[in-house]
This record gives C-alpha cells, sequence and structure tokens, in this order.
C-alpha cells in the first residue's frame, strides 16, 4: 500500500455520524468526519482484522468484542487485570501487555484461553504504546523518544527509535506499518496521521476540526480502514474509511462504556 503526501480538508463535520438503534443523542463534538490522508488503496495490511478490540473495565475484566451485526459481540476472557497499565492489540489473537511492574507480556489466544509470554521487563519507561502489525508495535517513552519495536520468531525484541520530542503526546493509535494517529496533548488534543516513510515519519495534521478531539477518550486502531473511540460522555463511536467520500466516517456501535478502562 502507498499513502500519497496528500492532506485534505475535514468536510460534512456537523452531520456524518449515523445513530444505531435507539440511543441516546450524540453531544457536540461527537459528530466527525476525519478526512485524514488521500491514499493509494491498495491492499489493505491488517492490524487486528478490523473488526474486534479487547477491553479492560474497572471491574479488571478483559473482554474481547466482536463485531456482530450493527453493534459488538462481548466474551470474557479473563479477570484480575486489575494492574495492567496498557494493552495493544498485534492480531486477532494477539495483544502485548505492560503490567505495573514494568513486566511485558505477549498474549496469544488459542481458542480456549490465552497463553502468556515473558517478553521484557524494565518497561516503567514506556508510556504509550501501540500495535501497527502481528510482530510490531510502537512505543514512546518518558524521555519522549518514539520506537519501532520489531518480535522475532522467538519472542526476543529488536528497537529502532524514530524520532524524539514526543513526550507532550497524549495518545498514539496504529493503523498499520505505515500509518498512525497521534492525539497531542494540547488544550484541543489536536489529531494529526503520521505516515512511516524509509526516510522518516511524516505528519499530516487534520485540519477544519476547530472544536479539536476533545470528546475522545479513549482510541484502539483496528487496521487501515478502521478505529474505534470512546468518548467522554461514553459513547463507542467506530470510525470505518468511505471510499467514496475519502474519509473516516463515524457509526455510534454502544453507550455506557464509562466504566472502560482500557482498550487496546
Amino acid at each position: 500500500m502507498r499513502l500519497k503526501r496528500v492532506v485534505a480538508a475535514v468536510v460534512g463535520i456537523a452531520a456524518m455520524v449515523t445513530v444505531v438503534g435507539a440511543a441516546p443523542s450524540i453531544a457536540q463534538g461527537d459528530s466527525k468526519t476525519f478526512k485524514g490522508l488521500d491514499r493509494d488503496r491498495g491492499s489493505k495490511i491488517q492490524t487486528t482484522d478490523g473488526q474486534s478490540f479487547l477491553e479492560i473495565n474497572g471491574a479488571g475484566e478483559l473482554v474481547h468484542w466482536q463485531r456482530a451485526g450493527e453493534s459488538y459481540s462481548r466474551q470474557l476472557r479473563g479477570w484480575g487485570w486489575q494492574g495492567t497499565r496498557a494493552i495493544t492489540t498485534l492480531d486477532a489473537q494477539t495483544f502485548v501487555e505492560i503490567k505495573g511492574d514494568g513486566r511485558l507480556s505477549k498474549w496469544t489466544w488459542n481458542g480456549s484461553w490465552y497463553s502468556e509470554a515473558a517478553v521484557g521487563t524494565g518497561w516503567n519507561n514506556a508510556r504509550l504504546i501501540t500495535g501497527v502489525a502481528g510482530n510490531q508495535f510502537i512505543e514512546i517513552n518518558n524521555q519522549g523518544e518514539l520506537a519501532y519495536w520489531t518480535f522475532d520468531g522467538s519472542n526476543g525484541l529488536s528497537k529502532i527509535v524514530r524520532g524524539v520530542g514526543w513526550g507532550a503526546t497524549k495518545s498514539i493509535t496504529g493503523l498499520d506499518p505505515f500509518l498512525f494517529i497521534e492525539i497531542k496533548g494540547d488544550a484541543l488534543n489536536s489529531m494529526s496521521f503520521w505516515v512511516n516513510e524509509q526516510s522518516g515519519l511524516t505528519e499530516f495534521p487534520e485540519t477544519g476540526n476547530p472544536d479539536g478531539n476533545t470528546y475522545i477518550r479513549l482510541i484502539a486502531g483496528g487496521d487501515s480502514d478502521h478505529f474505534t473511540v470512546i468518548t467522554t460522555n461514553g459513547l463507542l463511536v467506530e470510525y470505518a474509511y468511505n471510499e467514496s467520500e475519502g474519509a473516516y466516517q463515524g457509526v455510534m456501535r454502544g453507550w455506557d462504556w464509562q466504566g472502560t478502562r482500557l482498550i487496546g
């Protein structure tokens, strides 16, 4: 997949989210279309399968959510996850966890339970992580470094630093190995799309959004065409790339998600 260096303005901000089923109205700031990048649409490189994500809720439950029609079906896959500091999905069956004591684990679903592989210690310095492929994730550490970490066949990790000065970033969300979203730590939660090229990282700020993205509380990537948001007022909104509009358009998939602590 090739990514053109073109940024287009956000259009149709007022009414691009479709409300599914009988649900509360979407508050101001929740109704967004992200134009992002004008892209050559080749074969998709999937992070998960674009149709699922993981949640850790306030009760410490680990839940797998899978697309089911116009919403998601819930499968409880574990409990006692209160101490987890961060999670991110690598693919539909695998995710990475940073524990409260700084250990890094890789978890793989075998159809009945997750098996754990201890893959690192001393990850207390990691501030943000996001998966971008089945064997790769991005980390921003407390010194503001942005690094790509890649698993080898034996679960060893190699690191390439791709940037510095990321200390103010609020959130990063991987869509595929070449594309991730940043939400900045400014007053507007400004959003940018970043392209990972051989020459370095190239930024494409999301434009035409004077209200910023202050309604986003949590965000998780699915694949190059999908990401999911939990809003500050507890709505679950899925954004999918609309080929004809050239934009990511949001559809509300649920509400009462205030109790969610992490998604990935």
